[in-house]
């Protein structure tokens, strides 16, 4: 695969290059590599859970939320 950038984003990559100490191929295959590793990683979309009005409620003690306690 060819990618064509104008003068301008060749040098800056050559620069960015410089400074991560690899040349510029190399730069650009890395970056390109992550991106991809990233777009790998996306999260699906979870299901919301239902939602229960049951009203106002008070302050709950152990009792009302588990049954091991007698």
């Amino acid at each position: 695969m060819e990618v064509h950038f104008t003068p301008d984003e060749e040098a800056r990559l050559v620069q960015l290059a410089t400074r991560a100490g690899t040349d510029a191929e190399d730069f650009v295959k890395g970056a390109f590599l992550r991106l991809l590793q990233e777009e790998a990683h996306i999260p699906v979309a979870v299901p919301e859970l239902p939602v229960l009005h049951l009203g106002a409620m008070n302050s709950l003690r152990r009792r009302d939320i588990y049954d091991d306690v007698r």
